[in-house]
Order: structure tokens, then C-alpha cells, then sequence
């Protein structure tokens, strides 16, 4: 009979040990692999998350505050991503939205979301959000400033929040979403306009020669309405989409609306 060969625990032994070092000097390079894959994750998620909020902003013509369940909701309304997927990243932190305390007005205040209904007087002065995520933990930074929300953005020193590889911020410019609207009145009794289906707004009549003159900020893709003399109750004569800065006055000659983008 053949005598059967086998291993001895000795070369049983060395094998292992072969297998130990082995592991031991691909695990490193293993999990650097996965927490790269967490990462170029998270930077997609992040991405999509400010297209889908942006998207909801212009769309439904209202910008949420930073309470998670608001602006999660806005977000799931136009994202791929499941409702826990916009809320908390891979590693269940949960996400956290900024806005600048001078979004409005060149003073410090808290956020208070904006739901468009006759537009803006002024240009907002610094309409900017983050979006913040930690893969090692929660973000619990107090950006109650506009010194210490811009010193996070522009990665000053000193900052709050510092971006690396596991904190990652997305930056939202809502500058270009807002465009400015001029209305002039011509005419020596009241004009209106109404921004969507809201409630109709007065332009001035004209004084002495000289117009009377409305200037708004809407967002961009607005439909705006305008009627004709006298305010209230004037009829609609024109309806146009604001996609870019628009000129528009009311001529006493034929008493009607003219424009120019």
C-alpha cells in the first residue's frame, strides 16, 4: 500500500504564519479602500442632495430653513435618494444644513427659510448654504455669524469646521437663482403685477413727469402677471417667465405693458 502523504504541523505552522503577515500587511490597504469607497460616496450624496435642493427652491419658489425636517422634505421631493439617505450618511451621522446669518440683510440673524410671494425689495446680500457631513462623527458646529459661516466656507483660519477626507462640505450659491425685476408706470393711476398666483402688488403711478417705479427680486422661473390701470383689480394683460433680469413699464399710450430682458 501507498503511504499517504501529509503536512506536519511544523509546515502547518509556517503556512499560517505566511497567512498572518500577509493579512496583516493587506488589512491597511483593505480598509483604506473601503473608507476611500465611504468618501467618493458621501461627495456624490452630497452633490445630489444640492441639485435636488436647489431644483426644489426654483420649482416650488421657497428656499427651507435649516431644520432637518424641512429641508430633508424639500430635498425628497425631486431626489434619487431614499428619505434616510438625504438625512444621515453612510456612517449614520446625520447631515447638517447652514445658512449665512446675513442670507437677507447685512446683519447677523437666524435663518428664518423664505416662501416667495411678492418678491424681494433688495438683492439678498449673501444668499449661501452648506451642506456638512462627518463620516467620524456628528456636526454640531454654531455658525450664529456670518464671520464664522464664511470663515467655514473660504477654509479660513480659525475655522469652525475644517474639510478634509471624512468632513465634507457642499457649498450652495443662491446668487444666481435670483434675477431683478423693474417695473415703471407711465401712467397716472396705479399698475399691478402678481408673482405666480398670488395676490396682485401695486406699482406707484407716475408723478410729475416721472415714473413711478417697483424694483423686486424673485427666483428665477417666476411667472409674473401684469395688469393694467387702476390697481386694485386691473385686468390681466400679460403673463411672462423671469429668467434673467427684466425691464417692464407701463406705457400711458395704448395702456399697456412693454418689456426688455
Amino acid at each position: 500500500m501507498k503511504k499517504i502523504q501529509g503536512f506536519s504541523l511544523l509546515e502547518m505552522i509556517g503556512v499560517m504564519a505566511v497567512m498572518a503577515i500577509l493579512a496583516g500587511a493587506l488589512a491597511p490597504s483593505v480598509f483604506q479602500l473601503i473608507e476611500e469607497g465611504y468618501q467618493t460616496a458621501e461627495e456624490q450624496s452630497l452633490a445630489a442632495i444640492a441639485e435636488s435642493l436647489q431644483k426644489a427652491i426654483v420649482r416650488d419658489k421657497r428656499i427651507p430653513t435649516t431644520v432637518l425636517a424641512d429641508w430633508s422634505d424639500a430635498v425628497s421631493q425631486y431626489a434619487s435618494l431614499p428619505p434616510a439617505r438625504i438625512t444621515t450618511n453612510d456612517k449614520n451621522f446625520t447631515r447638517r444644513l447652514y445658512a449665512d446669518p446675513m442670507f437677507f440683510t447685512a446683519s447677523n440673524q437666524n435663518f428664518p427659510g423664505y416662501t416667495q410671494t411678492s418678491g424681494l425689495a433688495s438683492v439678498p446680500f449673501s444668499p449661501r448654504l452648506m451642506v456638512v457631513s462627518n463620516l467620524a462623527g456628528g456636526v454640531t458646529a454654531n455658525l450664529n455669524t456670518h464671520d464664522r459661516f464664511a470663515d467655514v466656507w473660504e477654509q479660513n483660519a480659525g475655522a469652525l469646521l475644517v474639510e478634509d477626507d471624512v468632513l465634507m462640505i457642499e457649498r450652495i450659491n443662491l446668487a444666481p437663482l435670483f434675477v431683478r425685476v423693474l417695473l415703471n408706470n407711465a401712467n397716472t393711476a396705479q399698475a399691478g403685477f402678481a408673482l405666480e398666483s398670488g395676490a396682485e402688488n401695486a406699482v406707484s403711478a407716475a408723478s410729475g413727469g416721472v415714473d413711478g417705479a417697483r424694483t423686486v427680486y424673485v427666483l428665477r422661473g417666476t411667472q409674473i402677471g401684469l395688469t393694467s390701470a387702476p390697481f386694485p383689480g386691473g385686468a390681466t394683460q400679460r403673463r411672462l417667465i423671469a429668467q434673467q433680469d427684466l425691464s417692464l413699464r407701463y406705457q400711458m399710450v395704448g395702456a399697456s405693458w412693454t418689456w426688455e430682458g
